[in-house]
């Protein structure tokens, strides 16, 4: 009960903790480890966010589909151009959102502290279970 709490407190102070990563430290692997370390995250709770983070992309893609049908629907056919910038924004706010937590996804999933530009090399669909089980 008190995960959650924690989580929203730490939204608008911070935890006031800075992760030791060091410049010296360049495979992405040894990162996610030390952050892993220090901030104590368990193999558990990475699993749980690996399923957490592919659920939340999902939940963020699906609405895009048809808000994307929406804005070609209102552009081309209707000629209603506010609904349809409506719709693109509210498209590309959905869209958006599930690329960060696809890339969150894969950082779990592959336990390295990846670049979005390793991300966006993969196929983008994010995976319920961990790639090191």
């Amino acid at each position: 009960m008190t995960g959650p709490v924690f989580r929203l407190r730490t939204l608008w102070r911070g935890d006031g903790k800075k992760a030791p990563i060091s410049s010296t430290i360049t495979d992405p692997a040894e990162r996610f480890r030390a952050v892993a370390d220090f901030y104590r995250v368990s193999g558990v709770e990475i699993d749980r966010r690996v399923r957490v983070t592919a659920a939340c992309f999902w939940l963020a893609f699906l609405p895009s589909l048809p808000l994307a049908v929406g804005t070609l629907t209102f552009a081309l056919t209707e000629h209603i151009y506010s609904a349809a910038l409506l719709c693109a924004s509210c498209a590309l706010a959905c869209t958006s959102q599930a690329l960060k937590c696809g890339l969150a996804n894969y950082q779990f999933r592959t336990r390295t502290l990846s670049s979005f530009r390793d991300y966006w090399r993969t196929d983008l669909l994010p995976r319920f279970r961990s790639d090191r089980s």
